[in-house]
């Protein structure tokens, strides 16, 4: 009887194999059908596509057939003629050096693969929402352990261990390949007349260092970033008053974004042009850069967005799409405008010493296109906006939950009347531990994307070269394996113990301390680091010498605002008596 139903099994498997196999023809048919209908003009994508999500089908359908048919039915069998009971399901054997089978990526663990749609079908049928992906990924850790396999056109391999992270992010290569945001080089590539053949975000190899050396030298110059803190003094101050006039009766800021991203847009434009743009001291705060503010927040909601999904965008304009081409439409004109401004009252007689340095060496640049210098500046401009209103307000999220953190805070910075120097910064060591920890519990970037450049051995897995795998720092960080008490916010674990000299008894040091990348590690770190991490301890230092804050938002407005961008910040600004 045991034969009989191995034999069941094998028609059964048979059968499976037919369907997946009228499957393909039928997939085959509907994709031919539908770029003829929609007169696509990008066949070549299709085709790729189709190529790279057919390889992952016809894996899984081997191994759902051979796999799980034959070799189980034969295994069923053999084992009914010689014993009575069916023993366990022996582990992988050795080969003949006595090693263990290496296990290939299509072992790992993950969510069930279905036909046509890999794993994306529990953002659609399951509970999981793109909303709350950061909680699904911590739940997807949980279940399936360090390592996790998803599908789309391609496997994704998901990593959750800090020691395969490391192996991954400080592999030494001189350009480590990230993969490109495939929206904004589908959009950018349909306008020629203002992007050049690359830009810095999708750039791979030779070409990414070339632009990444070019435009960004400015803000990562250690001179530069000295020379401009006496103007960001000043913003600081600005932003200050402006919380002061804009807080309702009751101390209320009701839409904290507004204020940050006008302090984002006017410290990135003082750094990289040279110039005041006056949004926070008049009435510039107008119709338009409102729609500049949330033309960025929903661009990169409609990047996260265009990650998950069938996306159909790259074949026809879908709604996401035509909403990115809007924002990204608003964003180049508004900050082409502001550039271009700039431009006509700059002299190009700035001092080497001069803030004005940055602006002019792009625009200066040799061997670059002027399309290239100006999505430089744009690229350079919009991505700060965004870090900064976000770090931010994840900071004050965290700093509000304990008094005591801001009277420290204001007490470390008591003794600076008016300017805050570079000096006051560097001693602030309990304020650059609250920027630390908050980093850690709170990141704006939870994961880091890599692909590949050799065959890895991650969590017991052959993976090999080519394979895209993502990092979740953010994971790793709240885990107790790597931070004590992980889900509490606590800056001094980062302090170190000091005698009265102030030399250093007792380095503290967590395990986990390799993982909190925000902005990422080596050559492919965001070269903004600097400017935000002087930007944020300003901020912090001027706004509690002044006030100290209530955070009024529901707690999981924590990561709800970074993926709605519509949705209200409020904070509770009171005098500090």
């Amino acid at each position: 009887m045991d034969c009989i139903g191995a034999e069941m099994m094998m028609d059964i498997a048979t059968t499976y194999d037919r369907t997946m196999s009228v499957t393909i023809v039928l997939f085959y048919t509907f994709v031919t059908l539908f770029m003829f209908l929609s007169y696509n003009p990008k066949p070549k994508k299709i085709v790729e596509s189709i190529r790279s999500f057919l390889l992952h089908l016809l894996q899984h359908n081997g191994d759902a057939g051979a796999g799980s048919g034959g070799l189980q039915a034969a295994t069923a069998c053999n084992a009914a003629q010689t014993s009575p009971v069916s023993p366990p399901a022996p582990s992988p054997p050795p080969n003949d050096a006595g090693v263990p089978t290496v296990r290939s990526i299509w072992d790992i663990p993950g969510p069930r693969r279905l036909p046509l749609i890999g794993t994306k079908w529990r953002y659609f049928f399951g509970r999981h929402r793109y909303a709350k992906v950061h909680e699904t990924f911590m739940e997807m850790h949980r279940r399936y352990g360090p390592i996790m396999l998803d599908v789309d056109t391609v496997p994704i391999v998901n990593l959750f261990d800090r020691a395969d992270m490391e192996k991954v992010l400080r592999y030494p290569s001189r350009y480590p390949f990230r993969p490109p945001t495939e929206i904004v080089e589908v959009y950018r590539s349909s306008r020629p007349d203002r992007f050049g053949v690359t830009n810095l975000i999708n750039a791979q190899g030779a070409k990414w260092h070339e632009l990444r050396a070019k435009l960004t030298t400015g803000i990562t110059s250690r001179r530069v970033l000295q020379a401009f803190i006496p103007s960001v003094n000043e913003i600081c101050d600005d932003f200050v008053d402006l919380v002061r006039r804009q807080r309702a009766d009751d101390g209320t800021i009701r839409n904290f974004q507004d204020i940050a991203n006008s302090v984002g847009l006017e410290i990135i434009c003082c750094l990289v042009l040279g110039r005041r743009m006056g949004y926070l001291t008049t009435n510039r705060q107008n119709a338009k850069f409102m729609r500049l503010a949330e033309a960025v927040k929903e661009s990169f909601v409609y990047i996260g967005e265009s990650y998950f999904g069938l996306k159909l965008w790259k074949y026809v304009p879908t709604r996401l799409y035509s909403n990115f081409v809007r924002c990204e439409e608003i964003i180049y004109e508004t900050i082409a405008e502001i550039v271009y401004e700039a431009l006509e009252e700059e002299q190009l007689n700035c001092p080497d010493n001069d803030v004005k340095h940055i602006f002019i060496s792009i625009l200066q640049t040799e061997g670059l296109d002027t399309k290239e210098k100006i999505s430089g500046i744009i690229d350079l401009i919009t991505s700060a906006i965004e870090t900064l209103s976000n770090t931010l307000s994840f900071l004050l999220h965290n700093l509000s939950q304990t008094v005591e953190y801001q009277r420290e805070i204001a007490h470390e910075f008591a003794h600076c009347v008016q300017h805050i120097t570079n000096e006051d910064l560097v001693s602030a060591r309990f304020t650059k531990a609250c920027i630390q920890e908050s980093y850690r519990i709170s990141p704006t970037t939870p994961c880091l994307a890599r692909i590949l450049e050799e065959d890895f051995q991650l969590s017991g897995y052959h993976l090999q070269a080519g394979t895209l795998v993502l990092c979740h720092t953010r994971v790793a960080c709240l885990s107790e394996d790597n931070f004590q008490q992980a889900d509490r916010f606590l800056p001094d674990r980062w302090l170190e113990q000091r005698d009265e000299n102030d030399n250093v008894v007792n380095k503290r040091a967590e395990p986990g301390a390799s993982v909190v990348l925000p902005f990422g590690i080596g050559r492919r770190m965001c070269p903004g680091q600097k400017v935000i991490d002087i930007e944020l301890t300003l901020l912090v230092a001027k706004i509690f010498q002044n006030f100290e804050i209530e955070y009024r938002s529901p707690l999981d407005t924590q990561f709800q605002f970074l993926l709605a961008p519509r949705t209200p910040i409020e904070i509770r600004f009171r005098d500090r008596t």
